[in-house]
């Protein structure tokens, strides 16, 4: 979870910067949103022996949805903002979900069974 934190922050200037592609994003749905995130995004690097490219693929997958995803209010700049907290709110619910399940499925395994064996 610390992890999504730090993504967050690496994002932070985004949120600020014209044309940064976050403008309009409500940075605590964001921060919300990336730790959950960055747990099922861990679950699947451990799980996949250590392989970026699957870990790549599904953060592009993540990236790609809000163009596709309509804001769920008229006039919403973006669907993670809180005029489109509908929307927003929902897919945080979700990705905790899927995170607290994947936390819970990793609560005893050893921490050397989640290093990559390579």
């Amino acid at each position: 979870m610390l992890l999504g934190v730090v993504w967050a922050m690496w994002h932070l200037p985004l949120f600020y910067l014209p044309g940064g592609g976050s403008e309009g994003q409500s940075f605590p749905i964001y921060l919300l949103h990336v730790t959950a995130l960055s747990v099922a995004m861990s679950w699947l690097y451990w799980r996949t022996d250590g392989s970026l490219l699957l870990v790549m693929l599904m953060h592009a997958s993540v990236n790609n949805t809000t163009g596709i995803v309509p804001a769920a209010l008229p006039h919403a700049v973006s669907t993670m903002s809180f005029a489109g907290s509908v929307v927003a709110w929902g897919t945080i619910a979700a990705s905790w979900v899927v995170a607290a399940f994947l936390l819970w499925r990793m609560r005893n395994a050893p921490i050397d069974a989640m290093l990559p064996s390579n």
